[in-house]
């Protein structure tokens, strides 16, 4: 397993994030670190950086050095991004400093190389086949159209929050009347976009950076959002106007700092809000999937993902399910995927009772194939373990319902009652339709890997028959299955409960 580095620098910050690569199939991030750093042009400066602004950058690359030799980093994509407004003269000599003080060598991304960073970063982490990508940082906007293989049009536009907070500010004498000019600004560039005008429906809006990500953290916050997850929330535009008007109520000066944010300047928070509903209305979208996988995920799947070379990842989730496997549990991955196949056969045969719509069939394939993510933690309370491992592992691919709903399909795999409590905290997100299946989905799961109890992969199909009260389930094995056949005999009492059906194994 190899260890890659991928370092991001821009006018504003220098990040750091370590990969492990496994034979350039999959990636697992590992470690990650940011630093602050002001590499914007000054007044005065004649669009050159000053030494003490060099200084400081080579400074916090120097500590990035030492985390990736504590880590046996073996290569390092070194990549940098900076505005067509904000790129000094004296890049190159920054960079060839860079070099032999910290041996980084930095290459600059062109604004095609960064949409294609974007898009692949969101292509292959969400299941979203048809979008359009809003992409916002300090001093640009970024639009991207994508139908699945391919980018269809793009557009970079000079302004961003900060260069918008600037140009307009927001103290308390002006502020009402330039909110009103900044708005009226962004959407006249915005409405300058012919190609906006041409957007299907079906194409879903993607929301990427990190002003989206304080903006779905703030009305996370307001809506008392049960779940810690920014990546994959829908961000309901008109949630974010409500927030928007309580903020532009207070002191919102480019000297404040709103709680709980990554944006220092209040100021340039409300101008990124603006934008973002301003993006909202030009392209008739009423709500926004937030992603916060981008540039640096495009990155290592441009160039360490064979699979991403030529397009994009089909079965997403399922490329994901496979990196969880082989990180963490690679000894498992042929049970792994037996529990899985007989879940779905199960779930096949079963349909005449269950009666589940086939959307589920990717709950119960994360759950089935994750349902011993809890034994990272430790093997002892691993189905309830397991509930919050899933929630926690990054998994791509699935909306934030789905990944709740294979989670309590985890913990009930051995057995275990689910509180009506905690089903009542995500009262929001799943539905009294959604707890009676994941029930049926728990005891399929449960069955599925009682029938490989040995790990021997010994039965090899199932043929259920449903008579009156009874389901005679038949077992084709390849060998002696009494022990898989009697371990799951001892899911009947709940099989009967939830199915409402006696059963017999043979």
């Amino acid at each position: 397993m190899e260890k890659v580095a991928v370092v991001l620098i821009d006018s504003f910050c220098a990040k750091l994030t370590i990969a492990s690569v496994q034979n350039n199939e999959c990636f697992m991030i590992i470690d990650s670190e940011k630093e602050n750093l002001n590499l914007s042009l000054e007044e005065g400066s004649d669009y050159f950086l000053k030494k003490s602004q060099i200084d400081n950058a080579v400074l916090a690359l120097k500590n990035f050095r030492k985390i990736c030799e504590m880590h046996g980093v073996s290569k390092v994509h070194a990549i940098a991004t900076f505005s067509a407004n904000n790129k000094p003269k004296n890049i190159y000599s920054f960079f060839d400093e860079v070099f032999d003080n910290c041996g980084f060598r930095f290459n600059i991304l062109t604004g095609e190389e960064q949409s294609l960073c974007i898009y692949n970063g969101i292509i292959n982490t969400f299941d979203l086949p048809k979008g359009v990508i809003c992409h916002i940082s300090p001093e640009e906007v970024k639009f991207i159209l994508y139908n699945r293989r391919m980018i269809l049009n793009e557009i970079t536009l000079d302004f961003g929050p900060l260069t918008l907070a600037d140009k307009f500010p927001l103290d308390d004498e002006s502020k009402e009347q330039n909110l009103k000019e900044m708005a009226l600004f962004v959407s006249e560039k915005l409405g300058e976009i012919d190609w906006f005008k041409t957007i299907e429906e079906e194409y879903a809006m993607v929301g990427s950076g990190t002003y989206f990500e304080d903006i779905t953290s703030m009305v996370k916050r307001m809506k008392k959002y049960p779940l810690d997850l920014v990546s994959g929330y829908n961000l309901n535009m008109d949630d974010a106007d409500k927030v928007f008007a309580q903020i532009r109520q207070a002191q919102v000066d480019k000297a404040k700092k709103l709680k709980g944010i990554n944006e220092k300047r209040a100021d340039v928070f409300v101008a990124s809000m603006i934008i973002a509903l301003c993006a909202s209305r030009a392209l008739n979208k009423n709500e926004a999937v937030i992603s916060s996988r981008n540039i640096i995920e495009g990155q290592l799947f441009k160039e360490e993902i064979a699979l991403s070379q030529e397009k994009p990842i089909s079965d997403v989730l399922g490329y994901c399910m496979q990196a969880q496997s082989n990180f963490f549990s690679p000894e498992d991955d042929a049970h792994n995927n037996q529990v899985y196949n007989l879940s779905l056969l199960l779930f096949r045969q079963l349909k005449v009772l269950h009666k589940l719509p086939r959307s589920y069939t990717k709950i119960l394939r994360l759950a089935s194939f994750l349902h011993d993510c809890g034994n990272r933690i430790g093997y002892n309370n691993h189905a309830k373990n397991g509930f919050n491992v899933i929630l926690g592992a990054d998994i791509y691919g699935v909306t934030h319902r789905e990944l709740v709903l294979a989670g309590f399909a985890i913990a009930m795999h051995t057995g275990l009652e689910i509180p009506v409590s905690e089903y009542l905290k995500y009262h929001d997100l799943i539905s009294e339709e959604d707890i009676n299946a994941v029930k049926k989905l728990g005891i399929i799961v449960r069955m599925a890997e009682a029938f490989d109890r040995t790990k021997n992969n010994v039965i090899v199909d199932l043929n259920c028959d449903i008579l009156g009260d009874s389901v005679i389930m038949k077992t084709i094995a390849v060998g002696n299955n009494s022990y898989e056949i009697s371990k799951a005999s001892e899911c009947a009492k709940d099989f009967e409960k939830n199915f409402n059906k006696k059963i017999e194994i043979l």
